[in-house]
């Protein structure tokens, strides 16, 4: 299955820098480096007053003001991380920081170089005028201004200390005004955006004989939150999938834990390949098995509130691992193929892939899977195995896996007796859940929302259950 075209940037810093008597004046400002941990890390800080303000690269950690120990060319701070907090350790060579970076047994260098990232500062949620907003990125394209509420996005491109807020999800003109960010908020197109504060983990836990690295955020307010492990969708992807979804997640009050594939970015072992194969999705599921066996062990974590939620390839790998983990107690499907492995290949050539128009109407396609018959991976049994409430979410234009086939797999097994099975569509949605026209992804760059309705209907199925925080 090819991957999804998704999007995301860096964000930058701005402090008041302080000084004390013991502190390197010299180390006092702003930085911007790489670490290695694993796999490669950006990270941005600034020195002042005792303390750094450090925010981490894609998907890894947000901002958040730190104690750091300044002295002799020398600095230590540390990111909230479990097992063990993330150590940074430099000294001052030649204008430039170099040291290690150390979290329990896995240790690596780090370096860095006096500058600003106008990035690494911006994600976050805040809110505005009363709505809730998010800034998002991923390594595939432009950072995203997203309202939570509606599902509204728009790009936000660089200008400087400031940014452009583009007039769609990856369309830069027409200008629809300025962004502008920092460690307490945003000013969004005039309007003050006061930061919504959040505690984000740097984790690391095991799956078999690998460790898989990830970011655990928790959402705001007191008490035990019901939790997710986001699961992904095909190809060689990190921790940044769909971090709009993540942050629809956790506006609703749920914990996302988000990890790098085994043998991607921070996490160890070997990579199963992209394609669907039974052991590929096997060792993904039990990886997802892991994820949740981690989140139920955390104490800010309800273990009976604890599930998966996904997209696209996930829609095999979570039915697996909740039809053999019974710690897993609900999942959210983004745009989850119902269908076997073969049937979906297939849909993806005559639907065209998302990069070309289809030949043949949505009725002829499915009538041509029909008939060529299913092979491969299978997900039914795993599907009818489950006992958990799950919701599935289909976007209608969907060129990457068939919806409407999907929709008509489950439809019966939803009708049993003791299920709580929730299938959603939104017609005119594309496989990323965007409003579109034809479900081409060049179209999709250029939409200024996610499927209208879509964003509380998943809040909605979440309250009704009681898994919103």
């Amino acid at each position: 299955m090819k991957r999804l075209f998704v999007l995301t940037i860096p964000l930058a810093l701005i402090l008041c820098a302080g000084s004390q008597a013991a502190e390197s004046p010299r180390l006092a400002g702003s930085w911007v480096g790489t670490y290695t941990l694993t796999g490669p890390g950006q990270v941005s800080l600034v020195v002042g007053g005792g303390r750094a303000v450090v925010a981490l690269g894609v998907g890894h950690a947000d901002v958040q003001a730190v104690p750091a120990k300044v002295a002799d060319g020398h600095i230590r701070f540390q990111l909230p991380g479990r097992p063990a907090p993330l150590a940074f350790e430099a000294r001052l060579a030649g204008g430039r920081l170099l040291g290690t970076v150390r979290q329990g047994l896995a240790h690596g260098t780090f370096r860095a170089r006096p500058g600003t990232t106008p990035g690494l500062v911006a994600r976050g949620l805040y809110t505005a005028g009363g709505r809730a907003q998010s800034v998002v990125d991923d390594p595939y394209g432009p950072a995203r201004l997203l309202d939570l509420q509606s599902g509204a996005v728009h790009g936000l491109y660089p200008a400087g200390l400031t940014f452009r807020i583009g007039s769609g999800f990856a369309t830069r003109d027409p200008v629809a005004g300025t962004a502008r960010f920092d460690e307490a908020g945003a000013s969004l197109a005039g309007k003050a955006a006061p930061r919504r504060r959040l505690r984000q983990l740097e984790v690391r836990f095991p799956s078999g004989s690998a460790v898989l690295s990830g970011t655990l955020t928790l959402p705001s307010g007191r008490g035990r939150h019901p939790a997710v492990a986001f699961v992904h969708g095909s190809g060689p992807t990190e921790r940044a999938y769909l971090p709009d979804l993540q942050a629809l997640l956790v506006h609703n009050g749920v914990a996302v834990l988000a990890y790098d594939k085994r043998g991607i970015g921070q996490s160890g072992g070997s990579y199963p390949g992209e394609s669907p194969t039974a052991g590929a999705i096997d060792t993904l599921a039990r990886d997802a098995v892991a994820a949740t066996r981690f989140l139920r062990s955390q104490p800010e974590i309800d273990p009976a509130r604890v599930g998966l939620a996904g997209h696209s390839q996930a829609g095999w790998i979570m039915p697996l691992a909740g039809s053999r983990e019974p710690a897993i107690h609900f999942l959210v499907i983004f745009s989850g193929p119902a269908v076997t492995a073969d049937e979906n290949d297939l849909y993806q050539d005559l639907a065209g892939q998302g990069e070309r128009p289809a030949e043949l109407s949505d009725a002829a396609i499915d009538a041509q899977v029909i008939a060529a018959g299913p092979g491969g991976v299978d997900p039914l049994p795993w599907i009818r195995r489950l006992r958990v409430p799950v919701l599935w979410v289909y976007g209608g234009r969907d060129r990457h896996i068939p919806p409407g086939l999907s929709e008509r797999r489950l439809e019966p097994v939803a009708r049993e007796p003791g299920r709580d099975f929730t299938i959603a569509d939104f017609p005119k949605a594309n496989h990323a859940l965007v409003e579109t026209t034809t479900g081409l992804t060049a179209e999709m760059l250029r939409s200024d929302t996610f499927a209208p309705g879509m964003f509380a209907r998943v809040g909605d199925w979440l309250q009704a259950r009681h898994l919103a925080g």
